[in-house]
């Protein structure tokens, strides 16, 4: 009996030396040149007609999501397809894609010049209840992928605050100090964590970036502490914070974990550390190293979106730190130098100046004593002011339809960097006045504007008809502007 209770141990002992171990943490962010592959089957694929295999992911220092394709191949035309695709998408460092097929997404983690498989089953997706998974990967991140698509929901972010999510969870949370809400939610995510790591289907990297998220969730709601208290009080004010507020942050580290940058596209999480820093003042939380390179060259191309032409010393720096990376910024600085030598050949617009010295209400009758004879806008705005710029897209075809008949000048002051204005209005019809900060904030209060964009429409007479804080829409422009 004891005999063939050791051998039993011993073959147990065997098989666990055989098996394969599972991912038990998330690598290091990889950097490279080589595209990121996904070799795919449909199984049970019986349609005759093309199907396209979808991938959405976010070229580096472009800002939006670009898309890859590939045709479920063919064998013979008269026959149903094998169900294979392969996809390539130049990605330069570690980052989540989207798999997209018959309106259903998967997110994928994928790393350059790495290939990942994935499988697939049609019968299983359309079973309610299959006995195995329905979709396989290989590869690659497997483990890691394989749990993500398993698990995902399951273990979504947000589920760790759903205590408080209702009026009933929302009432706990009343009377509560600003530091006794804080002591709460991190509550709610030791809690929620100590859950997770007993779960013993998930591998070693899911958990960690399942934490990960945990962590980040518990940052936002600590943030919102006013927003919250408000409504579980429901009251309409302003809550003090104590200094130590985010002191936790210098023990949680979250951002000194790579798993942190695995919660979403890896660009948009690294912007988002640079928010989570401003807002709790931790300008000294702790980065995964690997994230140096993405961080460097990020930096660089923000400073070329605010129209910072790179030096050489800069273009050396950027070689040496983050070579993988260097083409698509200099892509992106060749684009700002063609911009630059554009604008000195522009006609579309037009520098004017007002005495410096103007006080009060003569500011606004000095902008606007050129254009009697026509009716005129006014646009107060700024180079950093979003819903500005993206007004000025959607106001050009009304512009065009009144080409001659109106008069439009934009009026803008020093929170807008001189050099970035310069560049800027060479693409914006119309005259531009750069006023003194002193009289931007004369003017903005004459209208009683307490945000931009702003809005004047002055009739051909000189009189002032009308004030929008915000856009008001094409139609309504047009039709003041008559």
């Amino acid at each position: 009996m004891k005999t063939k209770l050791l051998l039993l141990l011993m073959l147990m002992c065997s098989l666990n030396m055989g098996a394969k171990e599972r991912l038990k943490e998330l690598p290091a962010i990889k950097y490279g040149t080589a595209p990121a592959r996904i070799k795919g089957l449909i199984k049970n694929y019986t349609t005759k007609h093309k199907e396209v295999m979808l991938c959405t992911f976010m070229p580096f220092g472009t800002g939006d999501n670009t898309t890859v394709n590939s045709v479920i191949s063919t064998m013979y035309p008269s026959e149903p397809s094998d169900g294979t695709f392969e996809l390539e998408i130049p990605v330069k460092y570690t980052d989540r894609v989207t798999l997209m097929f018959r309106e259903k997404n998967y997110i994928v983690e994928v790393q350059p010049g790495e290939e990942v498989g994935v499988t697939i089953d049609m019968k299983l997706l359309e079973n309610p209840n299959p006995k195995k998974p329905a979709v396989v990967f290989t590869g690659s991140l497997a483990d890691f992928n394989n749990d993500l698509y398993r698990y995902g929901t399951e273990y979504e972010s947000i589920k760790i605050l759903a205590p408080i999510q209702d009026r009933e969870g929302l009432d706990k949370l009343r009377g509560l100090t600003v530091s006794q809400y804080r002591d709460f939610v991190l509550k709610l995510y030791e809690d929620a964590k100590k859950k997770m790591m007993a779960d013993k289907r998930l591998c070693g990297a899911f958990k960690q970036y399942v934490d990960a998220t945990y962590k980040y969730q518990t940052i936002i709601k600590t943030l919102l502490y006013n927003t919250t208290l408000n409504v579980a009080n429901e009251t309409e004010i302003t809550y003090e914070r104590p200094k130590d507020y985010y002191d936790y942050l210098q023990t949680m580290q979250p951002f000194k974990d790579v798993a942190y940058f695995y919660t979403m596209q890896t660009l948009a999480s690294m912007a988002m550390v640079n928010v989570v820093k401003n807002f709790s003042d931790q300008t000294q939380l702790q980065i995964h190293p690997s994230i140096q390179p993405l961080q460097t060259a990020y930096g660089y191309v923000n400073s070329i979106a605010a129209f910072n032409e790179l030096t050489p010393e800069d273009i050396t720096k950027l070689k040496d730190e983050c070579p993988e990376l260097c083409d698509a910024v200099l892509e992106q600085n060749n684009m700002l130098l063609q911009k630059i030598e554009a604008a000195k050949y522009s006609t579309a617009y037009k520098v004017v100046n007002i005495d410096e010295n103007l006080e009060g209400e003569d500011i606004f009758k000095a902008l606007i004593a050129p254009y009697k004879g026509k009716p005129l806008l006014v646009d107060f705005w700024a180079t950093w002011c979003g819903p500005c710029k993206a007004a000025m897209k959607t106001i050009e075809p009304v512009k065009e339809a009144l080409a001659g008949k109106v008069n439009f000048i934009y009026v803008t002051g020093p929170s807008s960097p001189k050099k970035t204005w310069e560049l800027t209005i060479p693409d914006i019809h119309g005259d531009h006045y750069y006023v003194t900060e002193k009289q931007y904030s004369a003017l903005l209060e004459q209208f009683e504007s307490n945000g931009i964009p702003t809005y004047v429409i002055v009739d051909k007479e000189g009189n002032v008809k009308n004030k929008y804080i915000g856009y008001p829409g094409n139609e309504v422009m047009e039709e003041q502007l008559r």
